[in-house]
């Protein structure tokens, strides 16, 4: 299994792919980098949110930055 890792922040932008054998590994690292996010738009006033199972995402509408995880 693999989780997958992308955000755009300003000028930046990046990807991160974490393989697993395991099912609950994928799954254990998908929920922190659910939470990591979260936390970095936290305070954000305007947002859109994406929360399924296999996929966690938050754009803020003000600036356009935008993180997501999800799992493959």
């Amino acid at each position: 299994m693999k989780v997958t890792f992308q955000y755009k922040a300003g000028n930046e932008h990046g990807s991160d792919d974490y393989r697993f054998s395991k099912k609950e590994e994928a799954q254990e690292k998908f929920l922190s980098l659910k939470e990591l996010i979260e936390v970095q738009f936290q305070g954000c006033d305007d947002t859109e949110v994406i929360d399924e199972p296999d996929f966690f995402g938050i754009m803020d509408n003000t600036n356009g930055d935008w993180a997501k995880v999800f799992i493959a």
